[in-house]
């Protein structure tokens, strides 16, 4: 269990959900894009007041959020399973990499400037 998880389940264990009520609220799931299988764990997002909504990954809710802003700027009326399978078929072309966010290609490393003090961070943390 991830460091994320631990720190859902204590922070909800406080609201009174038990730990079993937090888990259930992570699920996995199999996808398949572009023919490839992939397990996407999925995060629902719970309300203050402990209500869950839909369960949505975060990069659904992100590429939500792209359809309306292509709508607007482009008059269409684009659901999200047209507007996702335009992106993923090359179809409509957008400023972010789709593949990275999908986790379909590796995140580029960014170097370590030499002018940055480690020894700093090591000492006193961010």
């Amino acid at each position: 269990m991830n460091d994320t998880k631990k720190s859902a389940i204590a922070k909800l264990a406080k609201m009174g959900l038990t730990e079993e009520e937090v888990l259930s609220l992570f699920m996995e799931h199999e996808v398949e894009v572009m023919g490839k299988k992939y397990i996407e764990e999925e995060e629902t997002i719970v309300a203050e007041d402990g209500e869950s909504s839909e369960s949505k990954s975060w990069q659904q809710l992100v590429m939500e959020e792209h359809v309306g802003y292509y709508n607007k700027r482009y008059g269409t009326s684009l659901n999200f399973d047209e507007y996702y399978e335009g992106v993923t078929t090359g179809k409509i072309e957008v400023h972010y990499n789709w593949k990275q966010m999908l986790g379909l290609e590796e995140q580029p490393t960014i170097p370590l400037s030499p002018e940055v003090n480690t020894e700093k961070f090591k000492k006193n943390g961010n």
